[in-house]
C-alpha cells in the first residue's frame, strides 16, 4: 500500500561539505536556509559538491570507508579503513553454548544469519536458524522469536528484527534467561523490551554512500526517487541518510515515497506502486530502492516505461548481485553480513561471559559501493578482499 510521499528540494546544511564546498555553498545561500530551487550542474557549487562526491564514491568502491557512527556522518569524517577500529581483546569463548539465529525472512537477512549460524559452530556454539525464507511481518516475526525461545538456547541473535517489533518476546527471553543481540535495529540495546546488546549493521553509512555514488555518476543531475518503509527503523534512517546527501547537493531533486514490505514483496502490488511512480514522476531519472525485496518488479516497472532510469539499491544479497551483474541495477551499497556476524558473535561471548559489551562507538562501521565492472562472487564475505577480518576474529577468540 502506498502510504505517503514527499518531494524534496535541495536544502542547505552548515558543516556537511569539505571545506570548498563549504565555502561555495556558503558564499551561495540565502539569509533563510529554506528550500531552494535547483541550481544547473555547472554551477560553482554543484561542481564542488560532485568533485567530494568523486572523492567519497572512488574511495568506496576501492576499498571499506569507515564511520564513526551509522548515523549521517559529515563527509570529513568519512574514512577509508586503513587499520582494525574495533576491538583488539575478547573473553573466552564458552564451552556447550547455543545461539538461535532468527532472520527477518528476507534474503538478506537469510544470508546473514546462515552466516552466522556457520560462524558459531566454528566457534564451538551449537547453532540453529530460525525463520529463513519466511515472511517479515510483525505477526510472523513474533511467531518466529516464540519458536527461537522454545529452543532454549544460551542467546538468540535477531537479523533485522526491531525491538519494538517484538518487545514482549524479548522480555520472555530475557525471563527465560536467554541473551539477546541485534543487528540492523538502531532502537537502544539494554532495558526493557529491549535487545540486551547490539552489533548494528552498518547500513545507515552503507545507504549513505550510495546516496554519494548517485551524486558521481549521475555528475550531480540526479533526479530521484527513494523508496522507504516505516515499519523498519534500519530503512527509515538509511534512506534518510542517503536523502541528507541529495538534499545538499545543489543540482539534485529528491522525492521518497513509503511503502510496506508486504506489499514490495507482492510482485503484482510492487509493479502497481512502481509503475505509479514513474508515471507521477516524469523528470525522475534514478529509482532508490533500501532492499532487494521488489527489486525484480523496478526492473520490470522500468523497462516498461521506456524511460531511461537507473536503479540502485542497499544489501548486496544474492537477488541485488544478480541483478547488478546482468546490468540491471546501477550500483549496490552494502555492508558484509559475515562481519556483521562476527561482531553479535562477539557481543554473544561477552554477555555469557558477564564481560562489559563492546561500546558502539568501537565496532566498525564499514561500507563498499559495488558496481558491476567490481563484483564479488557473494555479497557474503565480499569485504574479505579488502580486510581479513576472519583472522582478526580468529586471534580474539583462539581459535586456528
Amino acid at each position: 500500500m502506498l502510504l505517503a510521499t514527499r518531494s524534496v528540494r535541495r536544502t542547505r546544511r552548515g558543516g556537511v561539505t569539505a571545506a570548498l564546498v563549504a565555502a561555495v555553498l556558503a558564499a551561495c545561500a540565502p539569509a533563510s536556509g529554506g528550500p531552494q530551487e535547483r541550481e544547473p550542474a555547472d554551477s560553482p557549487a554543484a561542481v564542488a559538491y560532485v568533485a567530494e562526491a568523486d572523492r567519497i564514491t572512488d574511495a568506496a568502491r576501492t576499498g571499506l570507508v569507515y564511520a564513526p557512527t551509522n548515523d549521517y556522518t559529515p563527509p570529513d569524517q568519512l574514512q577509508v579503513m586503513t587499520t582494525w577500529p574495533g576491538p583488539t581483546e575478547s573473553p573466552a569463548v564458552p564451552a556447550g553454548r547455543t545461539i538461535a539465529f532468527v532472520s527477518c525472512g528476507a534474503t538478506v537477512c537469510n544470508e546473514t544469519a546462515e552466516a552466522g549460524a556457520q560462524i558459531a559452530e566454528r566457534a564451538g556454539f551449537r547453532a540453529s536458524l530460525v525463520n529463513i525464507n519466511g515472511t517479515a511481518d510483525i505477526q510472523n516475526l513474533n511467531q518466529a522469536m516464540a519458536s527461537a525461545i522454545a529452543l532454549r538456547p544460551d542467546a538468540i541473535v535477531g537479523v533485522c528484527l526491531t525491538a519494538t517489533q517484538i518487545a514482549d518476546k524479548l522480555e520472555q527471553a530475557r525471563a527465560a534467561g536467554i541473551l539477546t543481540v541485534s543487528t540492523c535495529d538502531p532502537t537502544p540495546a539494554g532495558g526493557s523490551g529491549r535487545f540486551d546488546a547490539a552489533a548494528d549493521y552498518a547500513n545507515g553509512l552503507s545507504a549513505e554512500l550510495l546516496g554519494w555514488g548517485i551524486v558521481s555518476t549521475t555528475r550531480g543531475d540526479a533526479n530521484v526517487v527513494a523508496i522507504k518503509d516505516e515499519a523498519f527503523p534500519a530503512v527509515v534512517r538509511k534512506i534518510g541518510n542517503l536523502v541528507r546527501v541529495l538534499e545538499d547537493c545543489p543540482s539534485c531533486t529528491v522525492t521518497t515515497v513509503t511503502w510496506q514490505i508486504t506489499d514490495a514483496a507482492n510482485s503484482a502490488k510492487a509493479a502497481n506502486i512502481l509503475t505509479g511512480i514513474i508515471n507521477a514522476n516524469p523528470d525522475m531519472n534514478t529509482l532508490v530502492l533500501p532492499y532487494s525485496v521488489g527489486i525484480q518488479s523496478a526492473v520490470q516497472a522500468v523497462a516498461s516505461s521506456g524511460r531511461d532510469i537507473k536503479i540502485y539499491a542497499d544489501d548486496l544479497d544474492a537477488v541485488n548481485l544478480q541483478l547488478l551483474r546482468d546490468g540491471a541495477v546501477e550500483m549496490v551499497s552494502s555492508v558484509d553480513p559475515r562481519l556483521a556476524m562476527y561482531q553479535c558473535i562477539d557481543q554473544v561471548i561477552r554477555g555469557l561471559g558477564g564481560d562489559a559489551y563492546v561500546e558502539p562507538a568501537r565496532l566498525p562501521y564499514l561500507a563498499h559501493l559495488y558496481t558491476r565492472e567490481d563484483l564479488p562472487a557473494t555479497g557474503v564475505g565480499a569485504f574479505a578482499r579488502y580486510f581479513d577480518y576472519d583472522a582478526v576474529y580468529r586471534d580474539l577468540w583462539k581459535r586456528p
